[in-house]
């Protein structure tokens, strides 16, 4: 597992299971020590989560691993499904789980299923009453190797599959095969565990029509406020697969829609374009009230969000108001938001308020994942569209500044530009732009990090700004994303590393090469006959001041490999790109900002 995904589980596991863990056993171990078991023992538990759909306290309450076991790690039984659980797990990101412990968990089995309990420690023993009873209540026994490291040795496999293929088994209920509970697992439950929660409900449809081919659809009439209570219930989970949340109560189409409940709901149905929901199972359950009540799971609303939030929005602020009379008109349409189709649906009905290229960036899956993975580190990453915050929160990230701190964190030059010129670019998700910078291979960690040092490089700049005056206040005003681009290669270390980037080692440890890049961005932008705004602008001439700059402040004017690559320039480029490589390569590290 890399460094950034195993910081983020060792987040989870400090965050949602040390805590309800068993005491470990009186030692003469060091703290240091005993942090390390606890989180390990953490894993074990988090593995059983994951399997088992269990709470993370349940889960941790099944760990019995301590400095002395056998190898058994974790014991549960899942009586919905007649399982007993046994786990070891390995929280080694680099290590592989190998023939020795294979064999030591191999003989707690054995120990376990013949209820032979002497020489277990005593959180076994605690439990020695209860893991009897699942052995005689149980129809499977299930081994289980959690791992996040390079694998499972031939070996170790080969020792867990003796055991569990002999002619004459241990016992019978044995499973034939063990659960590789592994890296890509781990990182799959992280993900999952910051979902937002799952939109189950019933709704009563009333002179509806329903189509079969070529998607189960159910189109007609609902009452407005069932929608609000909907959103009362679920809030953003709601609206979870939409282009965009709540746009605020001061948009033309929201004031509107407000103006409509106050003064004449019943036309309310009238002179609205409706809603519109997907959902995983659409299952009829017969008449209510005249109409056909409908029990839906996995339902997201990807068209209407605006009707719903300002409606519920005006019913809180108004709750002496009747709505009784208002409805609407609901289309649900069998398919998952995640598919396609659904996603093709949301684009196609999503015309009512005004929609940009960056409305649609939060139909990429890789969007909600980055969500997801930030969410482990107590930050907010919001990449739908929402109403104006003027707060400062420093937790939440928005799209737009995720966009523009990652391009300074790109090795091509041309970011520059394009944040400068035409950031629209970077929205656009059919475009090269936008996906060498949102793809799998970018983490949530990175993303957070890269955001705070993008932060700070553009306070600095704004203050040199507006304590500047004349031609040099023109420049500062206008040379911040070169500036952000040089300075942010020196970052890369440490935004690529396990830990959150801190605002204070900022501050202080960016300060001096700071200074230093101002002064020489001021003097290499001088030398041109333009503006710094136009040269900020242009391709053509901010490739070559921003060579400039970054061989004088990364020391490199000497450097003779600079010039060999400065000559073996393929004109066929965009820019040089060999030679930006190396320019990037060589960035002197700003390390211990975490």
């Amino acid at each position: 597992m890399d460094a950034q995904h195993f910081a983020m589980l060792q987040k989870a596991l400090e965050a949602t299971y040390i805590s309800h863990l068993p005491a470990l056993l009186p030692t003469n171990k060091a703290l240091g020590e005993q942090a390390t078991k606890n989180l390990s023992r953490a894993f074990s538990a988090f593995a059983l989560s994951g399997l088992c759909g269990i709470s993370p306290s349940d889960a941790a309450k099944a760990v019995v691993d301590d400095f002395d076991d056998y190898g058994i790690d974790a014991v549960y039984y899942h009586a919905s499904t007649e399982t007993l659980y046994l786990v070891q797990g390995k929280l080694k990101p680099t290590a592989s789980f190998e023939l020795a412990e294979a064999l030591k968990f191999c003989q707690g089995v054995r120990k376990i299923v013949r209820q032979e309990f002497d020489g277990f420690n005593a959180h076994v023993q605690s439990r020695k009453v209860e893991i009897e009873g699942a052995l005689d209540n149980c129809n499977h026994i299930a081994l289980v190797i959690a791992h996040i490291g390079s694998g499972i040795s031939q070996n170790a496999k080969n020792a867990l599959m003796a055991l569990l293929s002999e002619e004459e088994p241990e016992d019978e209920r044995l499973e034939k095969n063990y659960h590789d509970f592994n890296e890509a697992c781990a990182i799959d439950f992280l993900l999952v565990s910051k979902a937002l929660a799952k939109v189950d409900c019933t709704l009563t449809l009333q002179k509806y029509r329903s189509v079969d081919e070529p998607r189960q659809t159910y189109f007609g009439q609902i009452k407005l406020g069932d929608l609000v209570k909907l959103h009362s219930d679920y809030g953003t989970a709601l609206y979870a697969r939409n282009i965009r949340t709540y746009l605020g109560h001061k948009t033309e189409v929201n004031i509107a829609i407000r103006e409509t409940l106050e003064t004449q709901p019943d036309m309310f149905f009238y002179l609205n374009n409706g809603v519109t929901m997907l959902a995983d199972t659409i299952e009829p359950k017969g008449p209510k009230g005249g109409g056909q009540r409908l029990k839906m799971r996995g339902v997201s609303v990807i068209n209407g969000a605006q009707t719903i939030a300002t409606s519920a929005r005006f019913c809180s602020d108004n709750p002496n108001s009747d709505i009784s009379k208002a409805k609407v008109l609901l289309t649900i349409v069998k398919e998952s938001a995640n598919k396609e189709f659904g996603k093709s649906v949301t684009r196609a009905r999503n015309h009512q308020n005004q929609v940009t290229l960056a409305n649609f960036a939060a139909l990429d899956d890789e969007q909600e994942r980055l969500r997801r993975e930030v969410a482990h580190f107590g930050l907010t990453y919001s990449y739908q569209a929402a109403a104006p915050d003027t707060t400062n929160d420093a937790t939440r990230i928005r799209l737009d500044e995720a966009v523009q701190a990652l391009a300074m964190f790109h090795s091509d030059p041309r970011f520059v530009v394009w944040v400068k010129k035409e950031p629209g670019l970077l929205l656009d998700t059919e475009k090269p732009p936008y996906q060498a910078l949102f793809n799998s291979h970018l983490t949530g960690l990175r993303l957070a990090n890269a955001v705070r040092v993008n932060r700070y490089l553009q306070t600095r700049m704004t203050v040199e700004e507006f304590t500047s005056w004349g031609h040099t206040r023109t420049v500062y005003k206008h040379v911040n994303f070169v500036v952000a681009w040089i300075l942010s290669k020196q970052t890369r270390d440490a935004a690529e590393g396990s830990g959150l980037i801190a605002d204070a080692k900022l501050l202080t440890d960016l300060s001096k090469p700071f200074d230093d890049l101002r002064d020489i961005s001021l003097d290499e932008i001088n030398k041109f006959a333009r503006g710094p705004l136009a040269i900020c602008r242009n391709q053509g001439e901010t490739i070559p001041l921003l060579e400039r700059i970054a061989i004088r402040h990364y020391g490199l004017t000497a450097d003779a490999v600079v010039n060999h690559k400065k000559a073996q320039q393929n004109v066929t480029q965009p820019y040089p790109v060999d030679l930006f490589n190396y320019l990037v390569s060589k960035a002197p590290q700003i390390g211990n900002l975490a």
